[in-house]
C-alpha cells in the first residue's frame, strides 16, 4: 500500500480505521462460511465470530470474524499504531444496544485484550 492509499483510508475512516485496512482486517470479515467447519478444522484457535472490537473512550471501532491465534500480530500492529488497547467483545455483548456501551461494560465483557 503506497502513501496516497494510506492517506485516503485515513481521511475517510480515520487513523484506527485505515490501520485495520492496513492489516487485512476489513469491517465485517468473514473468515469461514460455516462456523462448525472452521471450529473442526481449527480447535485449538481463540475464535470469535461476529466479534467487536472497542477502544476505552471511543467505543466499537471494528466488527468481523477474528480468530486471535492467526490475528494476533495484526491486532498488535494496530493497537501499536493507535497507542491504545483493543477490547474484544463476542457478538452480543457488543451489538445492538451494547454498541454505546460505556468502559466499565467493555472492560468486564471483554474476552482479550489486545496491546
Amino acid at each position: 500500500m503506497d502513501n496516497q492509499d494510506k492517506q485516503w483510508l485515513a481521511e475517510a475512516y480515520g487513523e484506527l480505521g485505515a490501520a485495520f485496512f492496513q492489516e487485512g482486517l476489513i469491517p465485517g470479515r468473514m473468515i469461514s462460511g460455516s462456523k462448525s467447519w472452521y471450529r473442526k478444522n481449527y480447535p485449538e484457535n481463540r475464535v470469535f465470530f461476529n466479534a467487536n472490537i472497542f477502544v476505552l473512550g471511543e467505543g466499537k471501532v471494528w466488527w468481523g470474524d477474528l480468530d486471535i491465534t492467526k490475528d494476533q500480530e495484526q491486532l498488535e500492529k494496530i493497537s501499536a499504531i493507535c497507542g491504545k488497547k483493543l477490547y474484544v467483545l463476542q457478538e452480543l455483548d457488543g451489538r445492538f444496544e451494547n454498541e454505546n456501551a460505556d468502559d466499565e461494560w467493555v472492560t468486564k465483557r471483554a474476552v482479550a485484550v489486545i496491546g
